[in-house]
Formats: structure tokens, sequence, C-alpha cells
């Protein structure tokens, strides 16, 4: 592929993303079921099957942004572009997820979980609720704030016609990143925020991969994705103290070099049927396993603290309602508003179609 057919690039072109999301949600749930949850209830967890680093798929989904959002904004023929296909994308399957959540453990409350007031209920509906002191229904909600925050930082770059210059932009961020995480800096508490500095590295490896896969990168996108590997070394050095070292970075080091296969030579054993239906309602189960799964572990403990017995059922369930609001909500939702969009504000030379197939 030629660098001026970058336009032509189609999100359909990278099934494999899908099904690397779809990896990263079963990894963020087995995680959550098999660790989180007896910690949170403070359960004695001997001779159970625990998948510990399972929370490191968190790290997988901020790559596969890095590559997404820069491919987006690749796409997008003007601003509103991205701002539509952002909000199609994320808000109406959270919105459902939020009533399904709150539905859910009011009828069925648990212990520590649910009670939210109408003030929380209505400012998490904005995805803002992590800009303040406001609780969040479901604590997996904590990257959308990031996610977010790295939006706002492309779309300023956008903005200011300064995509082309993406490359030469990370090394200042991957600076700052490698500052804060070593040094008192000035502003450290803001920086830290505005420029989601502690997972910069993996946003930035994900530009980077992209650049490589359309093959407008080069050896500066390769050295800055060796750096950003080694500054996100130094974080998890200095904030992650429960788990093994050398295994979170063999796992870190195993994502990056699945990008690289993925960036030169495609991964097509990726391109199977069952991974890639996790892939398309990841975003929607990521959304909805937590909260509402504890609140079904919770009650089928009370017939069998077996593994064996409650994990399945409450996968079965979890993955039922992920498919409802995918295809109940999401992709209706996401058809109609931008269908709506390129029906009445489509920009002279941007085909209709264009603006309905932004990933």
């Amino acid at each position: 592929m030629k660098n001026n057919d970058i336009k032509e690039v189609r999100p359909d072109r990278f099934k494999e993303l899908d099904a690397l999301r779809g990896i990263a949600v079963l990894g963020v749930l087995l995680y959550h079921y098999t660790v989180a949850y007896d910690y949170h209830y403070n359960l004695d967890s001997t001779g159970k099957f625990h998948f510990i680093y399972g929370f490191l798929a968190v790290e997988l989904f901020f790559m596969i942004s890095g590559f997404v959002i820069l491919l987006t904004l690749e796409k997008s023929k003007k601003k509103a572009d991205f701002l539509v296909s952002r909000f199609s994308r994320l808000y109406p399957a959270y919105w459902a997820s939020i009533f399904l959540t709150t539905l859910l453990i009011t009828l069925f409350p648990i212990p520590t979980l649910g009670h939210y007031t109408a003030k929380e209920i209505v400012i998490n509906l904005t995805m803002l609720q992590g800009f303040g002191k406001i609780r969040l229904i479901d604590q997996v909600y904590w990257t959308l704030k990031l996610e977010l925050i790295f939006y706002g930082i492309m779309y300023i770059i956008y903005a200011a016609k300064q995509l082309k210059n993406i490359v030469y932009i990370c090394f200042p961020w991957l600076t700052i990143s490698v500052l804060s995480c070593l040094f008192k800096i000035p502003l450290k508490k803001y920086l830290d925020v505005l420029l989601i500095l502690q997972y910069a590295p993996l946003f930035i490896a994900g530009i980077n991969f992209y650049k490589l896969k359309s093959n407008s990168g080069g050896p500066m996108s390769h050295l800055l994705i060796v750096l950003s590997l080694l500054v996100e070394f130094l974080w998890v050095y200095h904030t992650d103290v429960d788990n093994s070292y050398l295994s979170v970075m063999i796992f870190l080091t195993a994502f990056y070099l699945i990008f690289y296969t993925f960036a030169y030579k495609g991964l097509p054993i990726l391109k199977n049927k069952l991974l890639l239906f996790f892939g398309t309602i990841s975003y929607s189960l990521y959304l909805l396993h937590n909260v509402i799964g504890y609140v079904i572990i919770y009650r089928l403990r009370t017939i069998s603290d077996k593994q064996l017995f409650y994990i399945p059922i409450t996968f079965v369930v979890v993955v039922s309602l992920a498919v409802l609001v995918t295809f109940g909500v999401e992709k209706p939702a996401l058809k109609l508003i931008r269908t709506y969009y390129k029906k009445n504000k489509v920009p002279t030379g941007m085909k209709a179609t264009d603006v309905a197939q932004l990933p």
C-alpha cells in the first residue's frame, strides 16, 4: 500500500483489531470474575483459578485506540466527522449500559454496590464523571476518561492541521511522560491528567503502529515504539507494586510484538468467527460485565461457591446482554446518527458513504 493510498484504508481491512478487542475484553472479564470479585469482598480464594494479569488487557485497549483514532482522523474530511463518529460510537451503548446497570443493581442490591443518587446517574450519563468527584456507576468507566482526553488531544492536533507532524509531536509527549514518572515536575498533578502521562506510551505506540501499517511511518516511528515500551516499563515499575514486574514486562512486550506482526504481516490466525464476535460486542461487554456480573455472582454464590458453577452462568448472561445492547442499541443508533449526519452535513467533495464508514 502506498502512502497516498491512506485515505482508502477501510476499517474492515483490519479485522485483527476486532479480534484483539475480543481477546482484551475477555481478559478484563476473567480478571474481574476470578480475582477482583474475591478481593472486593475479601473472600478466601485458596485453590481457585486466578487470571491475575487480565487487567493488562486495558493496556491493549489503549494501543488499539491509538491506532484507530489516527485512522479515523486520517479519514475525516472535517472536524465534525470525527466528533460524530466518536459520539455515535460511544454514547448510545454507554447510555443503555448505565440504564441496565442501575436497573439491576436497584432491583437486586448487593453490599458495597448500588444506591446511586439521581445526580450521580445524570452526571454519569455525560461520561464526564471522571473529571469531578462523582462516583462511577461502574468502576470500569475509569478508562473512558482517559479515552476522552486522548480524543481531545488528537482533535486539537487535527484542528491545528498538525496531523502530518504527529510523529514529531509524540517525542515531547513521551519525554514529559518520562519526566513525570521519574520526577515531581512542575504542574505534575495537572499534566498527568491533561496529557494522560501514565498511559501516553501506549497511545503513542498505537499511533506509530498505524503509521507503520499505512506505510507512512519510518525510523522515527520504530524509535518511538521502542521508547514507548521502555517508558511503559518505567511506569509499571513505579506504580504497579502488586504484581511480578517481569511478568508484566513479558505481557507488554508480547502486545508490542503482536502489533508489529500485525503491522507488517497481518494476523490471519485471529480472523476467526468467535474472536470477531467478541470483538463486535467488546464495547458493550466491557461496559456491562463488571457490576452486573458481580450482582449475578453474588446471587449464584448463595447456591454454590464453585467457580465452574457461577462463572459460566454469569458469562452467558452478560454476553447475552452485550449482544442485546450491541445489536439492539449500539449498531442501530450508530447507523441512524451517521445516516442523518451524512444527509445533512456532508461536506462538498466527500461521498456520503465515507462518513458512515468511519471507524
